[in-house]
């Protein structure tokens, strides 16, 4: 009797222990890790903590992972029917081939910081140098208020290395790291009214920097204008063009030999960039600010909101003021030879500071206007300003000086 009393308490528990088991299997435990984890979707984040993070723990690529992740689980189904690069490719398959499920390294094709025999050697420019299409690490500016030179379009880029990133520095210069290459290229378009006419190219100015210092070298382009070649030699050629109105334009051009390049770059005895300035650069070019592309892609350091950042004024907007227009023609033509430090005023004195920021009564313009309008009027060689780089009179920047000088007295 007491034998079958055991047999039947036994049966009891054996059920009971069957019942809970079964309970387990069919009960969603999916929400509660108090007492086990798992990971659903073989991502290699367990499932708690992606309800922590906000990720989906049924989507093995939420939460994203770079090229080099290694700890998912290559036998979950749920990880291996994802496609984790987005290429078409499962994660299984892309296993099977050998292949990184999380994206295969990219190649890029950076520009080479060193004054190369040829400027195709440069790497600023992919394919055809000529169609201008920029190399990885390669982005083009412009200058809210651009340095007259005959007419000659620019095209301005700067190559930063790898990982680097330009630091900003108040309104003025910015900072930029060593092997940075900032060229500037000179040319024609043959007619205005149609650029699909062609164009020929004159010569591209190159700054390297090297060690904290800036080296200037120059290439000039070949006739055939598949290349330029290093060449810091003074040259002089007559390009012909036509302008937006249909009138045949000529201009006896001269390529400045390195030398004079120097001149005009140099302040305090160091040789620097003239043009990029935070102010100058905090403008609207092809559809974007320039300072918020760089900002937005993690090549600007230390600037603040560019809505706070100072602009020059547009020298050619008619809707600003006489006095913002010319002040800030002199100080993007004219200030980097004709301020402290300048090359001018290192030799001659400080009788004119043509920064923008100057206050007026600083800058000597008063005293100095009927110079100012003589030598930027004058063609006596060795009097006209500016004294380097030009062969033509600018005659609307001429006109807008002439107007506000008239408006001084």
């Amino acid at each position: 009797m007491e034998k079958k009393h055991l047999t039947k308490a036994t049966f009891i528990f054996m059920v009971a222990i069957l019942f809970v088991g079964l309970h387990s299997c069919t009960t969603d435990r999916s929400d509660d890790f108090e007492d086990y984890d798992i990971d659903t979707d073989g991502d290699g984040v367990f499932d708690s903590q992606e309800v922590l993070d906000g990720t989906d723990k049924n989507n093995p690529c939420d939460p994203a992972h770079g090229l080099g992740y290694t700890a998912y689980d290559p036998l979950n189904l749920l990880w291996l029917g994802g496609d984790c690069d987005a290429d078409g490719m499962n994660n299984g398959d892309e296993l099977s081939l050998d292949s990184n499920p999380y994206g295969d390294p990219i190649e890029r094709d950076l520009a080479v910081p060193e004054f190369l025999p040829n400027l195709s050697q440069l790497k600023l420019f992919k394919g055809n140098i000529t169609d201008f299409q920029y190399n990885d690490n390669v982005y083009e500016y412009s200058m809210i208020t651009p340095l007259f030179t005959d007419y000659a379009h620019k095209l301005r880029v700067v190559a930063i290395p790898d990982g680097e990133q330009l630091t900003y520095k108040g309104g003025g210069l910015l900072d930029f790291p060593n092997n940075t290459i900032m060229a500037k290229t000179f040319y024609y378009l043959n007619d205005e009214r149609d650029p699909s006419l062609g164009k020929k190219i004159i010569e591209t100015r190159v700054l390297i920097k090297k060690e904290g210092e800036w080296l200037v070298r120059n290439y000039f382009w070949n006739d055939d204008q598949t290349d330029a070649v290093l060449d810091d030699d003074v040259h002089a050629l007559q390009v012909d063009w036509i302008d937006q109105t249909g009138t045949a334009k000529s201009v006896d051009y001269i390529v400045p030999p390195n030398s004079m390049c120097i001149q005009c770059h140099n302040n305090n005895g160091k040789l620097l960039p003239i043009g990029p300035k935070a102010r100058v650069l905090n403008f609207e070019h092809e559809g974007q600010n320039i300072l918020q592309f760089f900002k937005d892609n993690e090549l600007l350091a230390g600037a603040p909101e560019v809505s706070s950042i100072p602009a020059l004024p547009d020298w050619s907007d008619e809707t600003l003021s006489l006095e913002e227009r010319a002040r800030a023609y002199l100080d993007v033509n004219c200030a980097h030879c004709h301020q402290t430090g300048g090359s001018y005023n290192e030799s001659f004195g400080d009788n004119f500071q043509f920064t923008y920021e100057t206050p007026f009564e600083d800058s000597n313009i008063y005293a100095e206007r009927t110079q100012i309008r003589d030598r930027m009027n004058t063609r006596i060689s060795g009097y006209f300003m500016p004294l380097i780089g030009t062969s033509l009179k600018h005659d609307e920047g001429i006109a807008l000086i002439n107007a506000y000088m008239d408006s001084l007295d």
